[in-house]
């Protein structure tokens, strides 16, 4: 993948994914952490594992560093399975998200820690794409087609069969795949996602059109949801990145427009805050296309 796509990987994900450092159930009720690693081998969804998926389970778990946050001390295997127990035998807590499985366990890992099994697991999704001859031609793709297919595996699991986008990436056909690259179910953060991912195959098909460079991460502040999204890659917080002009995107225009000196009328599409918005991204190495 270019460097800006793994570069700009966490900073994309974090909203849609959140950053948890301790051991929590997802919706599915399999272990997790980190940003959405799945730490858990166990095969059918909210129920309780075999023994053997047990242990795959927590040879899973113990490639990740985890210490005490009461000592400081790193966690043994034997600590790393009674946490992971504890977590999986709460299958009632999965619907009320990872928050309530925070006082748990004792168990934490770092902020650095969970960017290396992020980056591990975006590097192997990478690797499983590029074997499936639709993505064969990947490392070519314009970076904003790669982000938002690795958003997709993300979701999904690499091995997603979307026969109508693939075979529009396969040609190269950016437009076409954005129109096809929603997962279900689409709310909450998979709506996100889904409204992201759409945009940057759109933003390819502009790569593509205006003969821009493909290895760098192009966006048009055309939109609500595209200012959203560059306000949050730039370290603001625009509220959810939906495409509504609500109060926390005013909120979020306006302390961009405070920090650069500019009046804070918290419009999206004032143009001076437009410009300013551009050159900031832009110094932070994104094209801006028209």
């Amino acid at each position: 993948m270019h460097e800006m796509v793994r570069q700009s990987w966490m900073r994309f994900n974090e909203p849609l994914e959140g950053i948890v450092n301790f051991m929590y159930l997802d919706v599915k009720g399999w272990v997790s952490t980190g940003m959405g690693n799945k730490i858990d081998e166990t095969v059918r969804p909210n129920s309780a594992p075999s023994a053997a998926e047990r242990q795959a389970s927590l040879r899973l778990a113990n490639q990740l560093n985890w210490y005490d946050q009461s000592t400081g001390a790193a966690a043994s295997p034997a600590e790393v399975a009674a946490a992971w127990d504890a977590v999986k035998a709460r299958l009632d807590l999965a619907p009320q998200g990872h928050r309530a499985f925070e006082g748990l366990t004792r168990l934490r890992v770092t902020n650095a820690e969970i960017a290396r099994i992020v980056q591990l697991k975006l590097l192997e999704m990478e690797r499983t794409l590029i074997t499936r001859p639709e993505f064969s031609g990947f490392a070519a793709w314009p970076a904003n087609a790669q982000l938002g297919t690795l958003s997709m595996s993300w979701g999904m699991g690499p091995m997603f069969r979307f026969p109508k986008f693939q075979a529009f990436v396969a040609s190269g056909r950016w437009a076409a795949a954005a129109e096809e690259c929603k997962f279900n179910p689409d709310e909450g953060t998979i709506r996100y996602r889904n409204k992201l991912d759409r945009m940057y195959f759109l933003l390819a098909q502009k790569v593509a059109d205006q003969h821009l460079p493909v290895e760098y991460l192009v966006i048009a502040l055309d939109s609500v949801l595209a200012v959203q999204h560059g306000l949050w890659m730039l370290g603001y917080n625009p509220g959810p990145q939906d495409g509504g002009d609500g109060p926390k995107t005013q909120a979020g225009v306006r302390s961009f427009q405070t920090a650069v000196g500019l009046p804070a009328n918290g419009a999206w599409n004032d143009p001076a805050t437009q410009m300013e918005l551009a050159g900031a991204l832009a110094s932070d190495g994104w094209t801006i296309a028209g």
